[in-house]
């Protein structure tokens, strides 16, 4: 037989499950990975387990029905994908199955072989994307507007890169075609709004402000429309000018407006019925009354407050009242064509509520005099308090990127001298000329020395840990050996404290091995189990067991020492928090947990803690298995 005629090396070794099965659905043959895959140890232990794959394998018994259809109308099937159960472990996972049958000289089955790939995250990162892209799509239908993305590329033109299908209601074109030629809906504006419009979207391009404004297109035909638009720049990684927005139709509201100037009252009535508070001032009298809606936003009852212009004025924020007296007087004399101020009102109930306030002049005397201003006001807290948490958001993040490069920088410089300073100190230790006493001495500048330089690499790996700049290099690792290495660093340490240290890693054909760096493992076992001894007592015990959980493994160390309440959990990772021992007697930094979380997510895994008040604590390292 030639080498390339004997297929059995490539069954055993192949990567993915490979399988034979006979036609009543018995298992004949495993491959390795089809047995790690159904949750047992040997090809052996696997077939005493399937005797219907039917019903044993499938979630939906039909799937095998389906199965045998697809090879005898085709003689094979291709990407056949099923829900499944681990035969073992009765987990449900999605696989993906190429087969075809062998027959024999009459044509009839006799097995049938294949290959299986589990794809349950495939199948979960699909089902999820597909939820999120019909969310999207609810929001995007639900929304009265097109929504859109503009980029504008450096020294580049403008394009569109998304735009809703409404795009069409406004300006009579297709998304396609809106993408394809942004011109296509530029030509269409007006022409007396497009001085006004063009500088707008200039200043707040230039300075990267929202854009709020309101323009009106001439469609073919004829047909003129207003549009409200609204547009916030965002991030972009290729230093684009990116702004998303939505564009509205208001040409009804428009010509709602212009009718009520000449009508107060079914101006107002048409406004109520929007949600908004309506407010109608009449200037000669100094009579200033609100509609039931308007005081309700405020919490006050009909009647409830004065009919002068003061009753929400002297309720006005003290830092927003002289810029709104200033915006409105500006539409007073007859500057702006409208009153429109946003500023905060204080409620019935003490709360701040942000308003966008609209008014109109709609009766001048014959000298210009303003006689009526009819206005609204509009809830916009949301979006304020939206706008601030971004701003705080970003400013705390800020904070911290800095707070994280002045750590590294003053690491970096006091390392030089520090080094300096044990070295000489070291040097001295080799004298002969020493009395005790000053041996004592420089044995307590050599141990603080040393201390520090702990204390500035622990600095300086969590800061490059908290700047992603951490150099990580994972390996599969025997679990026991790193372990082994951590006990021999802290055995003195735990034998003079009293502490006894217990192993209970699976060893020989149970070890367990991991996906992590050798050095950084070593750092976070090293602070956890150190931990453990320091704040434990004469007589206790730190105990380190792990266990495998799917592609995991969960390493558990266990101590009986003083307990936290859950108070200290939650401040337990946070750096330089001591949770109170810094007045006690046991040294340290409070870093090294807090660089423990940071070693241990930067490998994949993560840190937790169960514990309790005087019984002790178990500290969870989860990592990846190898």
């Amino acid at each position: 037989m030639k080498p390339n005629d004997d297929f059995s090396s490539l069954f055993e070794f192949l990567p993915i499950g490979a399988y034979r099965s006979s036609p009543d659905g018995r298992q004949l043959r495993s491959n390795p990975a089809l047995v790690r895959l159904n949750g047992f140890q040997t090809e052996a232990e696997h077939m005493a387990a399937v005797n219907d794959i039917a019903v044993e394998w499938y979630v939906e018994p039909m799937r095998r029905g389906q199965f045998m259809d697809q090879i005898e109308r085709h003689g094979r099937v291709v990407g056949f994908e099923s829900e499944i159960y681990r035969q073992k472990t009765r987990e449900r996972i999605w696989i993906s199955e190429n087969a075809h049958a062998v027959r024999d000289e009459r044509g009839a089955v006799v097995f049938y072989e294949g290959t299986i790939e589990e794809i349950t995250d495939r199948v979960r990162d699909r089902e999820a994307l597909r939820a999120s892209r019909a969310q999207l799509q609810q929001i995007v239908d639900v929304v009265p507007g097109a929504l859109y993305r503009v980029e504008t590329p450096p020294g580049g033109k403008r394009r569109i890169t998304f735009v809703s299908p409404r795009v069409l209601e406004l300006f009579g074109v297709t998304p396609e075609e809106a993408m394809a030629d942004i011109d296509s809906m530029n030509r269409l504006r007006h022409p007396d709004d497009l001085p006004r419009l063009q500088q707008a979207m200039r200043q707040a391009s230039e300075q990267r402000l929202p854009l709020h404004t309101e323009f009106r297109v001439v469609l073919p035909g004829g047909l003129t429309k207003w549009l409200e638009v609204f547009s916030e720049p965002v991030p972009d990684a290729a230093s684009c000018d990116v702004r998303v927005g939505l564009a509205l139709d208001i040409t009804a509201r428009k010509r709602a407006e212009a009718a009520l100037r000449e009508n107060s009252d079914l101006w107002k009535r048409a406004l109520e019925s929007t949600g908004d508070g309506v407010w109608d001032w009449d200037l000669h009298s100094g009579v200033e009354r609100f509609s039931d809606k308007g005081l309700a936003l405020f919490g006050y009852a009909p009647g409830e407050l004065p009919a002068t212009p003061d009753a929400f004025d002297e309720r006005t924020h003290p830092d927003d009242r002289a810029q709104m007296v200033e915006d409105r007087r500006a539409h007073l004399e007859g500057q702006t064509p409208a009153y429109v101020n946003e500023h905060r009102i204080q409620c019935k109930d003490g709360r701040w509520k942000w308003v966008l306030s609209r008014g109109v002049v709609i009766s001048r005397a014959d000298d210009g005099t303003p006689l009526r201003m009819v206005g609204t006001h509009t809830d916009i807290t949301t979006r304020k308090l939206a706008g601030q948490l971004q701003m705080e958001r970003d400013s705390a993040a800020a904070a911290d990127r800095a707070k994280s490069q002045f750590l590294s920088r003053v690491s970096h410089e006091l390392r030089t001298p520090l080094n300096a300073i044990l070295g000489f100190s070291q040097l001295l230790e080799m004298e002969n000329t020493l009395d005790e006493r000053q041996r004592r001495w420089l044995t307590q500048v050599l141990a603080s020395g040393r201390h520090l330089l702990g204390l500035m690499d622990d600095i300086l790996d969590l800061s490059s840990a908290q700047t992603g700049q951490l150099p990580i290099n994972p390996e599969p690792l025997a679990l026991q050996p790193v372990l082994a290495e951590v006990w021999a660093m802290l055995g003195a340490t735990a034998e003079s404290a009293g502490v006894r240290a217990i192993d209970e890693l699976p060893t020989g054909g149970e070890a367990l091995a991991v996906h992590a760096d050798r050095k950084r493992l070593k750092q976070v076992l090293a602070n956890v189990i150190g931990n453990a001894i320091k704040y434990n007592h004469r007589g206790g015990f730190v105990r380190v067991s792990a266990r495998a959980l799917h592609d995991t493994v969960l390493v558990h160390v266990a101590d009986n020492g003083i307990g936290l309440s859950a108070e200290q959990r939650e401040r337990l990772f946070q750096p330089f928090e001591r949770l109170g021992a810094q007045r006690g007697e046991v040294p340290g930094s409070g870093l090294g947990l807090a660089l423990s979380r940071q070693l241990s997510e930067a490998m994949g895994g993560s840190i937790g803690v169960e514990s309790t008040p005087g019984q002790g604590s178990v500290f969870t390292i989860r990592l990846q298995r190898a």
